[in-house]
């Protein structure tokens, strides 16, 4: 249970969101979960023109508060526009498509076409899901930097150089010798550790290969490579704090189903609480910043609350933005309800 006077800081701003996010700072936010107008009909605010070029600017506003290890989740379910934004992403802004998250709805949305009269005009599937789908900045890691890390090359060369000297491949050393080849990725290192032999195991090659490979001395190999280690620690570190966060969870996968039911629904494309939860848990951590441009009712901000984020609203409607105020302001006066990550 989290302390009423420990809550983290919430942000209401009622507005346009263009314009409001020119107020945020650069590379603060932690983690972007919004639910857009679908440009579908649903309603007056929902009926967009030149609709891709108006999600291009709200998106490059995105790319510019979002931290470089931040995550960016959107919610869409129309097909031709998520491939034209997806494009324009790709062509338009720093952004990396990561994963594509299918909302299975199930029984949370009334199945009005299960059993179609005869005189039903339906011509394709009912739609039964919606899509969130998951970008961030970085497609190639900081551990590929690592592992590239040119100050590695002179010890990783001495060892493929001698083995090559044995005549003897890899397996010929893990299976005949029994010196795994794990005590030493000297050719080519496959995870994020470098490690050479023991000195046990690197005196059993030099005798086995007496006087003809691995004749370097094992102290002075062992101090370049305790040097290198140092430097790899501080490169790995970096790795660290460059990756955007992502705490695994049960069934992680990208078809989800929500527990809850389509009760207390306050806007027509209002999202479960539980789903929404679910993102900011696995790409956020307590006491980081969640941003939504499009609040709409607020059920992020009130996932925010539940899991001890702080959180930044926009919502441009009078009537949403009231009732996200009261349902954020309910639960934070609701310490009981709130879960720890």
């Amino acid at each position: 249970m989290i302390d009423a006077a420990e809550m983290k800081k919430i942000d209401l701003l009622h507005g346009d969101c263009l314009e409001l996010m020119q107020d945020i700072p650069d590379k603060s936010v932690d983690l972007i979960l919004t639910d857009p107008p679908y440009n579908i009909g649903k309603a007056r605010w929902d009926k967009i023109p030149n609709y891709v070029e108006w999600c291009g600017k709200w998106f490059i506003e995105c790319q510019r508060v979002l931290k470089d290890n931040g995550s960016f989740y959107w919610w869409q379910n129309d097909m031709v526009q998520i491939a034209q934004l997806m494009e324009w992403l790709r062509n338009n802004s720093g952004f990396v498509f990561n994963s594509f998250i299918v909302w299975d709805k199930g029984d949370f949305r009334a199945l009005s076409w299960k059993n179609p009269s005869d005189d039903s005009n339906l011509r394709s599937w009912f739609n039964t899901c919606e899509y969130c789908l998951f970008y961030t900045f970085q497609d190639e890691t900081g551990l590929k930097k690592v592992l590239k890390n040119p100050a590695f090359y002179g010890l990783q060369n001495y060892f493929l150089t001698e083995r090559k000297k044995t005549g003897k491949t890899a397996t010929f050393l893990d299976n005949v010798m029994g010196i795994k080849s794990s005590y030493c990725y000297w050719e080519k290192p496959t995870t994020h550790e470098y490690r050479i032999p023991d000195e046990k195991n690197y005196i059993a090659l030099q005798k086995y290969f007496d006087g003809v490979a691995f004749t370097q001395e094992y102290e002075s190999l062992r101090q370049e490579y305790e040097s290198l280690r140092q430097e790899y620690e501080s490169l790995r570190q970096e790795y660290e704090s460059l990756r955007y966060t992502h705490n695994l969870g049960t069934n992680h996968n990208n078809v989800w189903r929500s527990n809850e039911r389509n009760t207390g629904k306050q806007h027509p494309t209002q999202k479960p609480n539980d789903l929404m939860e679910r993102i900011i848990k696995t790409s956020s951590n307590q006491g980081d910043t969640v941003l939504d441009l499009f609040m709409g009712s607020g059920t992020t901000g009130v996932a925010c609350v539940n899991t001890n984020r702080n959180f930044i609203g926009i919502e441009l409607d009078d009537k949403y933005f009231e009732i996200a105020k009261q349902r954020i302001n309910e639960a934070q006066n609701k310490p009981e309800q709130i879960t720890m990550l």
